[in-house]
């Protein structure tokens, strides 16, 4: 009975003992900037990507919508009766979300512009549908993260400012163990199902997606002469996504887990051309357990012995 009451205080204690809060300010940051970065990237064809008479027109990706959905012509209508042009309210939109975004960044009323960030993303979600994928599937739950986390505890204004309690609590604790129990699923679903098909242990699946025309980026056809350097990177891509969830919590594994982490994430990006979705994924894993990775390299910097997940 001892041994249960322990156990059940031990998990308690890992989703409410008082831990740092840095990682939720980091992770707002990370996140910030990457919208404003992902931003700056579609201004220059922001009209062909949202307008009304753009690559995919209103009435088009309107029609793949479900009816629930809330799309740029809906916020259009509203703003019409004030004499705005469907050309001037793209470009508005394009202000208030980079503004948003801008006080998410910068950690003034953090939950407000949290807020307003996540609604333009979902409106701009609900008027591309296709060009949504993972990067935006992964981004948008990012913004809702910090819609509902005391994200400004941390590298905040509102902090600075007082206004908000910057101490450790069992909220900010809470938050961080969503946010790093969220990517060790989603790695450990990856990663699993990966393995359940043929064709990533021998590699085939990773051979193809490095050949094919969309995704090519270097002329790697020299890899058809070496097919054991491409299973043993698809045996790679496996073993670090599944055993994540293992790897990220053993403190003199993390730091190597990690920077594994980051270096599928950056060959994604080099080789398939993904490199937004590569960033994103990066950032997040930074976010959850960036921190802990640093502590534990100071720790060898002095010969001690690296803090546990749980003091």
């Amino acid at each position: 009975m001892n041994l249960f009451h322990h156990g059940l205080l031990r998990f308690q204690q890992f989703f409410t003992q008082p831990i740092p809060v840095a990682p939720l300010g980091i992770f707002r940051l990370l996140i910030a900037g990457f919208v404003l970065l992902q931003a700056a990237l579609w201004y220059p064809d922001w009209e062909a990507f949202v307008g009304s008479e753009g690559w995919v027109q209103w009435e088009i990706s309107k029609a793949f919508n479900h009816s629930w959905h809330v799309h740029l012509q809906d916020v259009y209508v509203l703003l019409r009766p004030w004499g705005i042009n469907d050309g001037q309210f793209i470009y508005l939109f394009f202000v208030v979300y980079v503004v948003s975004a801008t006080g998410l960044l910068l950690g003034i009323l953090t939950r407000f512009w949290a807020i307003c960030t996540w609604a333009c993303h979902y409106v701009l979600m609900s008027s591309l549908p296709t060009y949504v994928y993972g990067v935006d599937i992964f981004l948008h739950i990012s913004l809702f993260y910090l819609m509902v986390m005391p994200a400004a505890k941390a590298f905040s204004l509102d902090a600075y400012w007082g206004w908000v309690n910057s101490a450790p609590d069992w909220a900010s604790t809470l938050a961080i163990r969503v946010l790093q129990i969220h990517l060790c699923l989603a790695y450990f679903s990856a990663g699993y199902e990966k393995m359940l098909y043929t064709n990533w242990w021998e590699g085939d699946v990773l051979w193809r997606a490095v050949i094919q025309p969309d995704f090519r980026q270097f002329g790697v056809y020299w890899l058809s002469e070496v097919p054991w350097l491409v299973m043993l990177l698809s045996w790679f891509t496996m073993f670090i996504e599944t055993f994540y969830f293992i790897g990220m919590w053993v403190p003199r594994l993390r730091v190597f887990w990690l920077l594994a982490m980051i270096g599928l994430h950056v060959g994604i990006g080099l080789f398939l051309g993904l490199y937004l979705f590569g960033l994103i994924m990066i950032l997040m894993s930074v976010s959850a357990f960036g921190y802990d990775a640093w502590q534990d390299v100071k720790a060898w910097g002095k010969q001690e012995k690296p803090r546990a997940v749980i003091a």
